[in-house]
């Protein structure tokens, strides 16, 4: 949940995506990892429409209620697909790029800035895709992020966000000896053209964890969907205490 980027010359993924928009098909932004192997990052897939996307994401937005905020927004795709179903969204990025180019799509509520931007303001639905949870960076992180939305979700607001467990990625006996490391905690670094940005940590937490910590901040916690590879969507919502 690192501060918004102001430096055009620091958003790699912003700028592919305006390339994107103005017609750069092959548009693509490379990702290297501390943890994982590098990969790619393709303009198509960060435009993708409805049809094109995978049935968590798709299950996310048929869950989703009431006004919503969709963090990490990036081309607005998925706030696109709400606002043509005629929910109330606000899409948030940290990437001027991004904002740039949800303006021209015709996003009229787009937020510059980071989660911790938003206050004195209620939403009925926090949403977080494309491993969303990510953004949290940390278990630390984890812990602020379930603090801090608790006065701008609404009473019987939920989030609605999607992670992926790494610990195939592992031997178990070398998850086992892990100490004071999470395994899904790593640092990213991406970088387009001749355009890096700065390092960045991001979260993939197992689900059993994301429970524990969410039971720990008074929220229940439950799996919606999952997938071979570890993926999984979760909806987190304030339990109610008898």
């Amino acid at each position: 949940m690192k501060h918004k980027i102001t430096c055009k010359k620091k958003d790699p993924l912003g700028t592919m995506m305006l390339d994107y928009l103005n017609g750069s098909r092959q548009a693509c932004v490379e990702v290297e990892s501390t943890t994982l192997d590098m990969w790619k990052m393709s303009g198509q897939v960060m435009f993708r429409t409805f049809k094109n996307m995978n049935r968590i994401e798709r299950k996310a937005l048929s869950l989703c209620r009431g006004k919503t905020l969709d963090i990490g927004a990036g081309s607005g795709c998925h706030s696109l697909y709400l606002q043509k179903k005629g929910r109330t969204v606000d899409a948030l990025d940290m990437s001027p790029g991004c904002i740039e180019v949800m303006k021209k799509r015709n996003l009229p509520n787009v937020i510059h800035g980071n989660l911790f931007s938003v206050k004195n303001k209620s939403y009925d639905t926090l949403l977080m895709l494309m491993n969303g949870l990510g953004i949290c960076g940390s278990l630390d992180g984890l812990n602020l992020f379930l603090q801090f939305i608790k006065p701008i979700l609404a009473q019987d607001g939920q989030v609605i966000a999607d992670s992926t467990d790494l610990a195939s990625l592992y031997d178990p006996q070398t998850l086992s000896l892990q100490d004071e490391a999470y395994y899904g905690e790593t640092e990213f670094i991406m970088t387009y053209k001749n355009i890096v940005g700065d390092p960045f940590e991001w979260l993939y937490i197992d689900f059993n964890t994301l429970q524990y910590y969410a039971d720990f901040h008074g929220f229940a916690c439950e799996k919606i969907l999952s997938d071979k590879t570890g993926r999984y969507l979760a909806r987190i919502f304030r339990q109610t205490r008898q």
